[in-house]
């Protein structure tokens, strides 16, 4: 991708918008993999360059290798051993066409021997983060109030209790930030991002939600805020729950699909 192509219009700006809204309901449905990418095409509509005409002729041929890759979930305990579980991550001012960080959250039904991908999330935040740390919280707050919390009370009438909701953050700083509940440094965001803090500390303060700190090389949700090289792309997808067919084939050789 040359310098000259970002300022070149493509080919493909007038057919571009339908392409990418078809393959879209693709990924809002059963491919978050490629989620992510489309989000990022679609911030170019108004200014599509000769470079987003190969970046969407890449896109299209990735997905029509991988037609045979499925997300599966799969449901093997008792309604009184599930939880929900939400991955946040965060990209800080990782994107080459702008300064803004970018979200990601990754929310799954779990069990002892259940694993079912609920709702997926990759988003620009609204203004430039200052810090890691600042990115992570406002991902964090982004995923917990727009994705999880709805989700609990859908989850309390389905199941008839309480459910838990465990989250897990690959940031050390941000969770000790977030526990405590204030920030001189993040003192701003309320402005910048609209964020509180307090407001984030007193959900996490709650009996039924846990947070806990996980490995970044077990971040369900890393895939939705950068463009990862391809040597941790096959640990990505496996992350999410998604296999190929043949995968399918060896490891629920007993499985009823639905």
């Amino acid at each position: 991708l040359t310098e000259k192509g970002e300022c070149e219009r493509g080919e493909l700006s007038g057919p571009a918008c339908a392409v990418l809204m078809k393959n879209l309901w693709l990924a809002r449905l059963a491919r978050p993999d490629i989620q992510k990418p489309i989000g990022d095409l679609a911030s170019h509509i108004q200014a599509w360059s000769k470079n987003d005409d190969k970046r969407l002729y890449r896109l299209i041929c990735y997905v029509d290798k991988t037609r045979d890759w499925r997300l599966v979930g799969k449901v093997g305990d008792p309604a009184n051993a599930l939880k929900l579980r939400l991955y946040v991550d965060a990209d800080f001012a990782g994107e080459t066409d702008s300064t803004r960080s970018t979200n990601g959250g990754y929310l799954v039904l779990v069990g002892p021997n259940t694993w079912f991908p609920l709702t997926w999330v990759t988003k620009r935040q609204g203004a430039t983060s200052r810090s890691t740390t600042e990115a992570e919280v406002i991902s964090l707050a982004y995923s917990l109030f727009q994705e999880a919390l709805p989700a609990m009370e859908l989850w309390d009438l389905i199941l008839g209790r309480s459910t838990l909701l465990e989250i897990l953050e690959d940031n050390q700083a941000t969770i000790k930030v977030v526990v405590k509940g204030y920030s001189p440094k993040l003192r701003s965001i309320m402005r910048t991002h609209r964020v509180d803090l307090g407001s984030i500390k007193e959900v996490l303060d709650n009996d039924n939600v846990q947070f806990a700190y996980v490995d970044t090389a077990l971040q369900a949700a890393d895939i939705f805020t950068k463009a990862l090289p391809p040597l941790k792309w096959g640990n990505a997808i496996a992350l999410l729950g998604m296999y190929t067919g043949e995968q399918i084939a060896t490891a629920f050789p007993n499985a009823k699909f639905v």
